[in-house]
């Protein structure tokens, strides 16, 4: 049996007023104990990342008092399901709450309705979620009236794909996006087309798209977009791009502030990774990467 007091005692890190308990096989019943210790007020950021917490698990936090000034709760890798999600949503515990990772969850559409529809999550600026959100969860989060204040958005492994990326596109509440992680998705040239062009994202630093299948149409458009001139981390491993795709990235106008650029298991010739590595219109990069176990700049 886990020794919950135990474990809040050698997680507890009271100058900074957080609990990290990520990777102690926790499961419903602990963190029901959990939140009966008096050694937890204050606490402002809640880490639970690989564990086994479920909707009571979630729920318990939600009705304990002294989860009232929450900031930060880091659910990744859990059990947690749109039951519980929908109580989040209109819990007042979680009226403080900024960073919200449930990433690796049994959340869907109807999890990601309730948080976008919810009048409480409204201070969130950092949303992780899912796995099962579909382009039908992607589009209630673009246009929800509520999560407007988001500086980083991960949906990734969501079976997203056009759909979902257009709405994300023309959302009028995401303009303060600086982060996008849409990896492991089923994006391909007409999402990426839309979300070169977006308004909407102009602010973006880091665009993250591994493993969708956006290909040369796709990454020339975001090479040669205006609305993509703040991006400083560009990942696009196996995206189906060829030399075609990786010149428009090396002739690019509008890519001068990018720093890191991956383009693994894409098919690019000796000839063109020289050109990326040596190009004067990238005159900040000094991280591109085409091969797995590769570090630093590219040899």
């Amino acid at each position: 049996m886990v020794d919950t007091a135990e474990l809040v005692k050698e997680g507890l890190n009271i100058k900074d007023s957080e609990l990290d308990l990520r990777e102690k096989e926790l499961k419903d019943e602990d963190i029901v104990e959990i939140m009966k210790s008096g050694e937890i007020k204050g606490i402002t950021a809640l880490f639970l990342e690989f564990n086994e917490i479920g909707d009571d698990g979630l729920r318990a936090i939600l009705e304990c008092p002294a989860m009232k000034n929450l900031t930060v709760l880091n659910l990744f890798k859990n059990e947690v399901t749109d039951d519980s999600v929908k109580a989040m949503a209109k819990s007042k515990s979680m009226l403080n709450l900024s960073e919200l990772i449930l990433s690796d969850n049994k959340v869907s559409s109807e999890g990601a309705k309730a948080m976008a529809e919810s009048n409480i999550l409204g201070n969130l600026v950092s949303l992780w979620v899912g796995d099962g959100l579909g382009d039908e969860g992607a589009v209630a989060i673009a246009t929800s009236k509520s999560l407007t204040r988001l500086t980083q958005l991960s949906l990734y492994r969501n079976n997203i794909s056009d759909e979902g990326a257009i709405a994300i596109a023309r959302s009028s509440n995401l303009s303060k996006l600086t982060e996008l992680n849409l990896n492991w998705n089923f994006i391909e040239t007409g999402g990426a087309i839309a979300l070169a062009h977006s308004e909407t994202l102009k602010n973006l630093e880091q665009l993250t798209m591994t493993f969708n299948p956006i290909g040369n149409r796709g990454i020339q458009a975001i090479a040669n977009s205006e609305m993509m001139q703040n991006i400083t981390l560009l990942d696009l491993y196996e995206c189906e791009i060829t030399d075609e795709g990786a010149r428009a990235i090396a002739e690019s106008k509008h890519l001068k502030n990018l720093k890191s650029l991956v383009l693994i298991h894409n098919d690019i010739s000796d000839e063109v990774q020289e050109l990326l590595q040596n190009s004067p219109n990238l005159p900040n990069l000094d991280n591109v990467v085409f091969r797995l176990g590769q570090g630093g700049e590219a040899a």
